[in-house]
Parts: C-alpha cells; structure tokens; sequence
C-alpha cells in the first residue's frame, strides 16, 4: 500500500477533523489543515509535480526545507506518486547537499527560501536537478514559487499504486559516526513502522502529536507515523528558542504526546527550577506522554523529569536503519526501576546479542545489538558491500553495545565505534558521562579516546558546565573518583562547549578531530 494512501483514506472519513496545526511563537501565528484540506494541498502539488515537472514513479525528489505544513504536504506529494523524497538535514552545507546529490541524483528539489544562500551557489554543479521549488518568500525567477502550487484547483486524487517493497525515503543518518549514510525505506517498513509504534504507544484518534524536533530526522518522522495513520492530530510548532512555548503548545493545543531529546528536557527543566515557567499557570491535564531518547539519558535527568512533568515519561531506543524511534520503549511505570535501561524490543520487533564471533550472549555480558523487524531498511543505497555488513540473515547489525538483565531489560553500554581502550581494558563513555552528569555544576559532557603512548588512550572529559560556574580539573577528577572505577577516571579535562547534532546526540567524531586531531572518513559512494 502506498504510505499516503493514509491521507487519502482519512479525508474521506474524517474530512472535517482538525490533521494539522502550525504554531509559530514569535510571531503569534497559527494555521491549520482539516484531513481533507491536507489531502487536497497534497494532491495539487502532486500533480503539480507530474503533470508539469514531468516527476514520475522512481525519481527522487530532495526535500530541503524547516518543519511546517509545506513540510509534510510536499512530503506526502512526492511519496504519492511513486517518487522517493530525500529530506536533508537542515544544517547542510552546499557541501552536504552535493554529496547528497551525487548519491541519489534528484530530478528536482523542493526547498524552503531560508535555504537559497546554501542552494544557489552550488546551482551549477546539481547537473541532474531539472527544477527547483522554493516555498516561502523572495522567490528567484528560475525556481517554481510553492504559492503559485497551493492556489491551484487542480485536487484530482494523484496516488500511484505502488508494491510493498517499492522505494519511499533515502533517509541521510545523523552522522555522529562518519559522513551521513543514505538509508533506503519502502512503502513496507514505513507502514510496519506506523503499526508497530501505534501498538506501543497506544495512540488513539482523538490524540493531538507535539513536534518540534526536526522532521527530516526518523526518530520525529517515524513517532508521528501512528497518529498519521490512525488520523490523529499533529502539532507542528516551529520554533525552540523559549522553552516555554513547548508547555504553551501542550496547553492550548491540548497535547497528548511529544518527544524530548537530553537538552530540550533540561533547558525545560531548568526553565521551570528558575522559575521561568510555571507549571500551574496551564491547564496540561490532556498530556499523557513524553518520549526521551536520541541518545542515553543520565537517571538524574530522567528522575527530574518523571517528578516535575504532569505526564507520563518513557525512553525509548531506535535508529534510522531499524525503522527509527521507538524499536525499544521503557514504559513510565519502570524508568525510574530500570535505571538507564531502554526497555525491551516493541511491536514487531526481535532482539539479540552477540559476541565478536556471532555466538548469542547470556543475560549480564556485553555485546553488538541486533534487529529483526518489518521496519528495517531496504539498505544502504548503492552500496551492496555496506549494506551486506549491516544486514545479514535478516538481521540487522546496530553496532550498538548493549546488555541484558535477567528480566530481559536492555541496557546500551556505548556505540562500538567510541569504545575507549586504555591499558587492556574496554571502557564505555556513556557509563563515564551518565556519571559525571550528577554533578550539580555540570551542564553536559562527553569522554573520547586520547591517544597516550603508553595505555594506547586515555578518557578525555569534554565539560560544559552550567551558566555562571567554574570548576578545576582537580575537582572534576576528585568526583569521578568517588563515583566510577578508577580506570573509567578520566585523566584529561577540558572545560568547553559540548558538540551535539539537532537531534541531541553527541558528535564524537568532531569531538575526536577537534581535540585529538583524529580524522574519520565514512567512504562516500559515487
């Protein structure tokens, strides 16, 4: 079934009902589309897109632009016909949409205006791309200006029956390990992936979906899947740079469910210990759930945030490659029993452990993650080599370092890739930073490998302490010692601004090049 199918679907049944609504803070704006408005919007820049770009079933289409209605309407335009939509990361480089263009070779490419000083230097060189479409303001002669799309009549229904298994997304990973990988999902796993989330999450009709994290990344993409499916409302809210308007969107809209990285929980926490928001100003009683994940989250964290927040508060696990947020979910009544566990494996999905040499390990012993689900990607796009490396007898290799308690709890150790090797002995980062994190003065950190002659690396502590403290290096070692072994100490301190992607997850291979001079280098594909 072809994944727009949904729009369709629910513009015939649920026509009146309220499918999305866009808030933009700072200028006091808000927009809304009925389900049948939406599958309307959809289908006139489908056809749009056919009829006059001549884009067909299998052509790939780049999607560059920040979260809105665009967003998704264009989204959900290109998907229909059969096309493969690329949306790329808004903090791409003209360098990064290049590399993305060299692998994919998109015949057109929908972007918002804020992105034309990234676009238009690097024109010449995008020698497959026959048409630009530009939304927003300040539209160049020689691109397509989306306004003229949206007051089209032209709303005949444009979906394009495609197999399961047809092309649907190349989804660019965050890159935290290398260059940004181009993950290939179908009709198939996108669908699964609704199911699969919608089962786990309970997500019901009348249920309104919170989102201000970037919709290019899979873990927003995927945790808005159930509620597109089962024509539930989404709110898009545009900006981030006050805490404050997440709880205001939450009130007014009456939010049912949103997704939290580690620093937008604690910016909202620390709003609310200061005193910048306060809880009993709004009427939050239709928010059941909060999702955290992207990336381990310290218990401090999580224990502040199932005491202070009026909802329910879950983690959860998932990567682009698997079908993205939410293959694992620790459910409100445990986070605080488990602490640091991920959960166990949702809908439809398996999970193993193993060793180096592929042997199945018992409860307590750490080892290489893998998944087996409806939701995994097709592969790495033209890349036959990569792709058989990650997925092998219908499982998918994580690289993610993990163990398992007697309940069955998972537990992520560290990426395999930012193990720390130090005299013999296997460190975790994430033990070390989870650690580390207690500290009331510390306001983020993150331990790399430093090359040492002598014990091969040593942890470096990378610290960004909280607005207005100090700290010496002396005092930061002092307590690591009184929480961790005292091989996990780290020996090296530097007090700077922690690197992290939009998507909260910490850039270790930047970190590695910036203070150890290491370089990394995904092989790029032709």
């Amino acid at each position: 079934m072809n994944y727009a199918a949904y729009a369709t679907l629910h513009a015939r049944h649920l026509a009146d009902k309220i499918c999305l609504i866009e808030r933009t803070p700072s200028k006091n704006q808000r927009r809304t589309l009925t389900w049948h408005q939406f599958n309307d919007e959809i289908n006139k820049a489908a056809n749009y897109l056919s009829k006059q770009l001549g884009i067909k079933d299998g052509d790939f289409v780049m999607h560059f632009q920040n979260n809105s209605l665009e967003w998704l309407v264009t989204y959900y335009a290109i998907i229909k016909l059969g096309a493969v939509v690329v949306p790329l990361n808004f903090r791409f480089l003209g360098a990064d949409v290049l590399y993305a263009a060299k692998i994919c070779k998109p015949k057109a490419i929908i972007l918002g205006s804020e992105f034309l000083p990234v676009v238009q230097p690097i024109q010449k060189d995008l020698k497959t791309v026959k048409s630009y479409i530009c939304v927003g303001d300040d539209v160049p002669g020689d691109m397509v200006d989306f306004k003229d799309i949206a007051a089209s009549e032209d709303t005949a229904e444009a979906i394009v029956e495609v197999d399961d298994q047809h092309d649907l997304a190349m989804m660019f990973t965050s890159g935290t390990t290398g260059d940004p990988k181009p993950v290939l999902h179908t009709h198939y796993s996108l669908n699964n992936t609704a199911i699969g989330n919608g089962m786990s999450y309970f997500v019901e009709k009348n249920d309104n979906y919170v989102f201000f994290l970037p919709l290019y990344h899979s873990g927003t993409m995927f945790l808005w899947a159930p509620f597109y499916a089962t024509g539930a409302t989404g709110t898009i809210l545009r900006e981030f740079s006050d805490p404050k308007w997440v709880i205001e969107a939450m009130a007014e809209e009456k939010g049912t469910d949103v997704l939290f990285v580690v620093p937008i929980g604690i910016a909202i926490l620390n709003a609310i210990s200061n005193g910048d928001i306060n809880l009993a100003d709004y009427d939050l009683s239709s928010w059941r759930y909060m999702e955290i994940g992207a990336q381990p989250v310290p218990f401090d964290v999580m224990k502040r945030l199932v005491e202070t927040l009026p909802c329910k508060v879950s983690n959860i696990y998932g990567i682009t490659e698997g079908g993205g947020g939410g293959t694992f979910n620790l459910y409100p009544e445990e986070v605080l029993e488990k602490p640091g566990s991920i959960g166990k494996p949702t809908f439809g999905v398996d999970a193993r452990i193993i060793d180096f040499d592929g042997q199945d390990l018992p409860s307590g012993q750490v080892g290489e993650l893998l998944l087996k689900t409806n939701r995994m990607m097709k592969g790495y796009y033209q890349n036959p080599e990569m792709t058989a490396k990650t997925l092998k007898d219908d499982w998918l290799y994580t690289g993610d370092l993990v163990r398992a308690d007697e309940q069955g709890y998972f537990y992520i150790v560290d990426r395999a890739k930012d193990m720390i090797t130090c005299g013999g002995e296997n460190i975790f980062p994430v033990e070390i930073e989870d650690a580390l994190m207690d500290h009331p003065k510390i306001d983020d950190v993150a331990c790399i490998g430093y090359p040492d002659e002598r014990l091969v690396e040593i942890v470096l502590a990378i610290v960004q302490l909280k607005d207005g403290e100090s700290m010496t290096e002396d005092e930061l070692i002092e307590f690591a010692k009184s929480k961790l072994a005292l091989y996990k100490v780290p020996r090296k301190v530097i007090f700077d601004k922690v690197l992290r992607n939009p998507t909260g997850k910490l850039m270790k291979p930047k970190l590695r090049e910036k203070y150890t001079g290491r370089k990394e280098a995904f092989q790029k594909l032709d």
